[in-house]
């Protein structure tokens, strides 16, 4: 079969949208691509199995819809497969209904919530929910091809008048079908190596905010945050699709790395797991990027939670070349903290920061510690807020912290966040278009205009000497300028953002 994995694009005025391999959705000023690592994984398992696959991404190439309308045609290809998110899944009704000559699927955390809404408003033929949708996909197409037995957690149109020949109408009686809700029992280690150039991995290598080095690029050692055995944070939107966390062994991460340096030459690695593993796997971890001296040729990030490590994991993550480190702080109020269920204490959180700072001194390393921080808690005053802009500014005054995220908490449909807030009446709009960040969708103590003021607040507290003095000791070698000459227009954008 012929199978694209596509994005289309979304021309808006409002920026770039950051759609692909995405927990939140935003629209940015200053464009910032993310390497879908699911879809590349979904691309390559096709690929591998004898299909045709074609990479069409035309947010990352900046085409206009006509141009990707026309080279979505030009395949003449069977099947069409895109990722879509709550903002934009009206935008995605619409391309779908220009789309005739070939079967559309949808995937991703809107989807597997409300499957079925997107058969009543387009004309989509499959719905794959859950995060194992590259499982999911190759599965349907052993089905159409094979007669394989569908596994659970696919949706289809049955359309009840079988003598139309191609797709039917829009508005042709029809009926869902569905093969039960989906199971996360794949075994990750059977995943592929990805194929980064049938996937055209350079559209994302160069601009990423997160990366110092380039050419850069994405892994996944897990799907998704080993968090979700306590039900996980309420306002992320990926526990609708990993309700279970697994891991990889690590000897199959690092084959991973091993070839990213050998073959694309790559100088900085992402990991996207939702949390990394931590325990005996990251010392095994640490410890075989130190035997292959990946640590000399690679920096490495990862997302990590607060109230894990100890001083001796710091300082063995510092000997592997680690760099950037993503906390959620998301609130400095306890009680915000306890309602999302962080499982972490604030009170704690700037001792932590400290021995960071301890084990860099020590090390000569540069363990970089990245916040993020969200404004607008329907339960959150003014002044709550304002606790969290002081103490993310503490930080940076004392140098424990090197860049941040702020955004705008939006509960997406899936989420305990959501379910709450419908429930209590908290929710202003069930308009999705709504939910792009542009603005508050939940009923809050805090006027919206002050709201976005705040967040631009949290962008602009490092501006302290103290903070600049501390990057320009951090230079160590003329290639770290361009970084902090990106970093730098990355964060005036992100201000723009929330005018």
């Amino acid at each position: 079969m012929k199978i694209i994995i596509g994005y289309p694009p979304l021309i808006s005025t409002k920026g770039t949208p950051l759609l692909s391999q995405n927990r939140q959705f935003q629209w940015f000023k200053s464009s910032t691509y993310i390497y879908p690592i699911v879809p590349a994984y979904t691309a390559t398992m096709l690929k591998n199995s004898g299909h045709q696959v074609f990479w069409l991404d035309g947010i990352a190439q900046n085409w206009t819809l006509e141009k990707w309308l026309t080279e979505v045609k030009k395949q003449k290809a069977d099947l069409l497969m895109m990722e879509t998110k709550t903002p934009v899944i009206k935008q995605h009704w619409k391309i779908i209904n220009k789309l005739k000559s070939l079967s559309i699927i949808l995937v991703g955390d809107h989807v597997t919530a409300l499957p079925e809404e997107s058969f009543k408003n387009s004309q989509v033929d499959y719905v794959l929910t859950g995060g194992d949708y590259d499982f999911l996909l190759l599965n349907l197409v052993n089905h159409l091809t094979k007669e394989t037995k569908l596994e659970p957690g696919i949706y289809c149109r049955k359309r009840l008048n079988t003598s139309t020949q191609g797709r039917s109408s829009f508005g042709r009686k029809y009926q869902i079908l569905n093969t039960g809700r989906f199971k996360l029992d794949h075994n990750l280690n059977r995943l592929p190596l990805i194929d980064r150039e049938l996937t055209k991995w350079q559209l994302y290598a160069y601009q990423n905010g997160n990366y110092k080095k380039t050419p850069g690029t994405y892994i996944m050692a897990g799907r998704d945050c080993w968090h979700r055995k306590n039900s996980g944070c309420t306002f992320c939107s990926w526990t609708t699709l990993y309700p279970q966390y697994r891991v990889r062994m690590v000897d199959n991460v690092l084959n991973e790395i091993g070839q990213l340096i050998e073959n694309y030459q790559i100088k900085e690695v992402m990991d996207d797991t939702g949390t990394f593993p931590v325990g005996q796997w990251l010392k095994d971890f640490c410890e075989g990027m130190i035997k292959h001296r990946y640590n000399k040729k690679i920096y490495f990030d990862c997302n990590m939670r607060f109230g894990v490590l100890t001083k001796k994991d710091y300082l063995l993550m510092a000997k592997a070349g680690f760099r950037m480190l993503l906390f959620g702080l998301e609130s400095a109020n306890q009680t915000t903290l306890d309602k999302l269920n962080k499982g972490i204490r604030v009170d704690l959180v700037e001792k932590e920061l400290a021995i960071i700072k301890q084990v860099n001194n020590e090390t000569n390393g540069y363990l970089q510690p990245h916040l993020t921080c969200m404004i607008g808690y329907p339960w959150e005053t003014k002044t709550d807020a304002q606790t969290t802009l002081a103490f993310v500014s503490n930080l940076f005054k004392k140098g424990l912290i090197d860049s941040l995220q702020a955004t705008m908490i939006i509960p997406y449909p899936g989420t305990k966040l959501f379910n709450q807030a419908q429930k209590n009446h908290l929710l202003k709009t069930l308009n999705w278009n709504d939910y792009d960040m542009k603005q508050p969708v939940l009923k809050t103590k805090i006027k919206a205009k002050e709201i976005l003021q705040l967040i631009q607040s949290l962008y602009t507290s490092f501006l302290i000497p103290s903070f600049f003095i501390k990057k320009l000791f951090s230079i160590r070698s003329l290639a770290d300028l361009p970084f902090f000459w990106r970093a730098a227009k990355k964060v005036l954008s992100h201000w723009f953002d929330f005018q």
